[in-house]
């Protein structure tokens, strides 16, 4: 009995041994420098070696290919135009001055072959655009000779407030800057690729849009400025500006929702530009590179021949065929002639119109209340002023630098805001840009500041939008 009890003692002994050698076997070969996990992390580390060395010959091949398509792509603007090709990748190219510009992804070359005259891109769909060649130093806002200066009426800058550049509501104030936009990312962008771009007309409405009219639906009813700014901005939409000539403008927008779709005329990777709605900057650097043009001198100052103004002499007025329009009226208190407010019009027409504006306009047809919305037929009490909106690009006197429209038809937003030296969360104000068909060119040079109304406000027909666009 007890020799049996001394076996199983040893054994159990042996087996504990044995279990521990086995034990210390299982964990070097879990554990130790050539074990499993070992193993399994050098395994993983040359994974991802492979992976990070198929990663960097891939970005390779890419840029290989890349290049491969920049060196069969046209060198220069006037074999561009020439080519009509739609430029796969970024590239820089130059005129016969030796100038360069940055065609984006997805562009073309239309036309404008001197860089300094205004080279004109456009996408397949036929957008287009105007380079803006400039270095990052030329980049700039403009400095006001003087920089706080009561405004609350047009004010030029300087001393004899008569050196252009004039102001509304801006220089009183010192809280404007600029919403939303990286504006470090669009210097970087300014000084790689030497200029950027801005839109050749004015935002136009999308076809798509449930309030778009072209030349076959010009009788469509024009929308009051209620309905039209709630359809125009409805979530969901992805309703996208264009930038073309003869189209309806896009008005009766506020700055809010001008940014918003201006952001998305070009994003994601299908184009090599970023879009946005125009900043201050980008607006001051376009007109001085204007005004150093022989051609528009002193442009900053007088724009008068070059824009859809509310001109009341023969020699300034335009006279403009086979285009779009509209005609709204402004309503006048004859008591003491202080502002009502708009009478839209209820339709676009198609055909023959002349700028300018009528002073104390009279219903002689007897059918305004038919043509325009909140018109009132107590003429003793009320009067009004007749204005003419007109399409986008509808006339070559309105044409700087291949741009048109900069210098009145439209008041344009910008991403300038400020708050008027309230406390924040009070009125947003917005800065508004050049003049308007409802404004004279003394008054609203294509400098011309207005920092007047909420960036909410969207009850005004002259007041509209352009984008700007930077490579990306």
């Amino acid at each position: 009995m007890l020799k049996n009890k001394g076996i199983t003692l040893i054994a159990l002994v042996v087996t504990i041994v044995v279990l521990l050698i086995l034990a210390g076997v299982s964990i070097t070969a879990v554990f130790g420098d050539n074990g499993i996990i070992s193993g399994a992390q050098k395994a993983k580390d040359k994974t991802d070696e492979a992976i990070e060395q198929e990663q960097e010959d891939v970005g390779k091949l890419v840029n290989q290919l890349e290049e491969f398509e920049r060196e069969s792509l046209p060198d220069t603007v006037k074999e561009a135009i020439q080519k009509g090709t739609i430029f796969t990748v970024n590239k820089q190219i130059k005129d016969e001055n030796g100038k360069t510009m940055t065609v984006p992804k997805g562009f073309k070359v239309k036309e404008g072959e001197l860089i300094e005259n205004g080279v004109v891109i456009a996408d397949s769909e036929g957008n287009e655009f105007v380079w803006v060649p400039c270095t990052v130093g030329e980049y700039k806002k403009h400095d006001y000779e003087v920089e706080e200066i009561d405004d609350t009426s047009n004010k030029a800058d300087g001393e004899n407030n008569d050196k252009g550049w004039n102001t509304r509501s801006y220089r009183l104030y010192s809280d404007w800057k600029d919403d939303e936009i990286d504006e470090e990312k669009n210097k970087k962008s300014v000084e790689e690729n030497k200029g950027f771009y801005i839109a050749r007309y004015e935002a136009g409405v999308p076809s798509n849009a449930d309030f778009y009219v072209d030349e076959s639906t010009s009788d469509k009813s024009y929308k009051d400025a209620n309905s039209k700014d709630t359809t125009q901005t409805k979530t969901g939409e992805n309703l996208k500006p264009v930038s073309k000539a003869g189209n309806q403008c896009w008005n009766l927008i506020s700055q809010t929702n001008a940014k918003e779709v201006s952001g998305r005329m070009y994003s994601g990777e299908t184009y090599g530009v970023r879009s946005q709605l125009i900043d201050g900057t980008a607006w001051d650097t376009v007109v001085t590179w204007m005004s150093k043009d022989n051609n528009y001198k002193d442009i900053e100052k007088d724009s008068t021949s070059k824009g859809n103004y509310a001109s009341s002499t023969n020699e300034n007025k335009l006279e403009v065929s086979n285009t779009l329009f509209a005609e709204h009226l402004f309503k006048y208190k004859k008591e003491d002639s202080s502002n009502v407010g708009w009478c839209i019009g209820k339709s676009y027409q198609y055909g023959t119109f002349t700028s300018g504006y009528t002073a104390n306009w009279t219903d002689t047809n007897g059918d305004a209340s038919s043509k325009y919305n909140s018109y009132s037929n107590d003429t003793n009490t009320y009067k009004y002023n007749h204005y003419v909106e007109m399409a986008t690009g509808a006339s070559n006197n309105t044409k700087l630098k291949n741009i048109y429209d900069m210098a009145g038809n439209m008041y344009e937003w910008t991403t300038e805001y400020g708050y008027h030296n309230e406390q924040i969360g009070g009125t947003k104000y917005a800065v508004l840009r050049g003049g308007s068909f409802h404004y004279t060119s003394d008054e609203g040079p294509v400098s011309f500041r207005y920092g007047l109304f909420s960036a909410d406000n969207a009850g005004f027909p002259s007041f509209g939008f352009r984008v700007a666009l930077y490579v990306k």
